[in-house]
């Protein structure tokens, strides 16, 4: 008899914000160092990704989008909240070289 040892975790009873970032990069930029930089700046509300779901190759450039989910457990967020770490994500990502977020 196999025994798996789960907790059950509650779900959010209050709605979830999602927002889309999409930049250009540099076409030797991999995703994974897109995604590392948005998940240090996310902060703790992020409750799913950053998920790359766009990407593509155009001349000398690539172009990612990442889709990020954020929810509180005690409370409903607000936009003015959301967009804050929106802001933070988006001036970390403009500071390297050759990078512009879309």
């Amino acid at each position: 008899m196999n025994s798996i040892n789960s907790k059950f975790k509650m779900w959010s009873l209050f709605p979830f914000i999602s927002r889309d970032i999409a930049l250009w990069v540099p076409k030797e930029v991999e995703s994974h160092q897109v995604c590392k930089i948005i998940k240090e700046n996310a902060g703790d509300l992020v409750v799913k990704g950053p998920d790359l779901f766009d990407e593509f190759l155009k001349d000398d450039k690539k172009s990612y989008a990442f889709r990020l989910v954020f929810q509180s457990y005690d409370r409903t967020l607000t936009d003015l909240e959301v967009n804050e770490i929106m802001t933070i994500i988006t001036d970390k990502l403009k500071k390297n070289q050759g990078w512009q977020v879309r």
